[in-house]
């Protein structure tokens, strides 16, 4: 366990000492990013750092709307709602779910949106059965498919082209916080890869702080009825709406994010190439997360002044899952630390 000094970037202080920074989940490296902390001081300056009030008062404030048409845009959707957290998002999103509803849920689904245990099968097998059970039966509501988009902790990105072999209407909720901001061409997340078909209804929820840098979840639908219904949940109308403030940044750091996301893409591929010869070592292509092997823990990287991410989940007993986390901020010279401490 390190007990960090400040928020970490590149690199993170602990007992006042330096160590380059492979963890976390601040993919695009925003909160070091000198033109985004502009805009973010811009926004305290205009808005301050809360909105206190709810969003269904008589006092609005447009920026929200704006936000939330942006998002909309982004993921090709009818309708987006912004809440407090990713979390919030989720437990909202499966809140509508109608009693009675049959769910099929896959093996890796955030608790946000989990509503019992997650499927054993791996995905593709889990994919299949699906696909076979919906089909061969008849509901009276459109059962709902529960997934995340990305297992961050295996290096996945999940392929849900299987949904164009269902032959009824279904609900598709999926939580993309790990996509968001970084798969597609302009950071639209798992919405660009998605089966385009009138059967299948999307909720997607994500969290907007993993890449986007902004304490924020939001829900973005297919259905503008949907999202109507999840404005109408507790999780919507009695906490506190996200900071104007880093709304304000975000509404206006679309460039920014673009470069950034350029950036890393430029830095997966140099370490990609670095550890091409390392079979022990899994990742995906579009994914900036570096699976490493069991003997390489957060101790052995200690010791070479790097921190890692190494924790057990979703079982906080069992065997630690360590990974190498990159972000945009971090440079050539860094990269090729990490890959000269992978000794194998």
């Amino acid at each position: 366990m390190f007990s960090l000094q400040q928020t970490p970037g590149r690199t993170a202080i602990v007992n006042y000492k330096e160590f380059l920074f492979f963890s976390g989940y601040a993919y695009l490296g925003m909160n070091h990013e000198s033109d985004f902390l502009q805009l973010l001081h811009q926004g305290i300056e205009r808005f301050g750092a809360t909105f206190p009030s709810s969003r269904i008062s008589n006092t609005s404030l447009p920026l929200y709307e704006e936000s939330e048409k942006i998002l909309s845009d982004l993921t090709q959707t009818a309708d987006t709602i912004l809440f407090q957290s990713g979390f919030t998002a989720g437990k909202a999103a499966v809140e509508i779910i109608e009693a009675g509803a049959t769910t099929f849920q896959s093996p890796f689904c955030h608790p946000a949106i989990r509503l019992h245990s997650n499927s054993l099968l791996n995905f593709s097998d889990w994919a299949n059965e699906t696909t076979h059970t919906i089909n061969r039966n008849n509901y009276r509501t459109p059962p709902v498919i529960l997934s995340d988009s990305v297992n961050q902790l295996t290096a996945e990105v999940y392929d849900f082209s299987f949904l164009n072999k269902i032959n009824q209407k279904i609900i598709c909720i999926i939580d993309d916080s790990h996509g968001m901001g970084l798969l597609g061409i302009q950071g639209e997340g798992i919405s660009s890869r998605l089966p385009k078909n009138e059967y299948i209804e999307y909720i997607i929820t994500y969290s907007l702080s993993k890449a986007m840098n902004i304490q924020a979840g939001a829900v973005s639908c297919s259905n503008k009825n949907t999202a109507d219904k999840i404005r109408k949940t507790n999780w919507y109308t009695s906490v506190t709406p996200p900071s104007p403030a880093m709304l304000y940044a975000f509404c206006k750091a679309n460039l920014i994010y673009q470069q950034q996301r350029e950036k890393l893409n430029q830095l997966k591929i140099v370490l990609q190439k670095l550890l091409a010869d390392k079979k022990d070592i899994g990742f995906h292509i579009d994914l900036p997360v570096f699976i490493l092997p069991e003997q390489l823990d957060e101790d052995y990287f200690s010791k070479k002044d790097i921190i890692i991410s190494s924790f057990a989940y979703p079982d906080p007993k069992g065997k630690k899952i360590n990974r190498a986390v990159i972000n945009a901020i971090h440079t050539d010279d860094d990269l090729q630390k990490l890959a000269n401490a992978i000794v194998l």
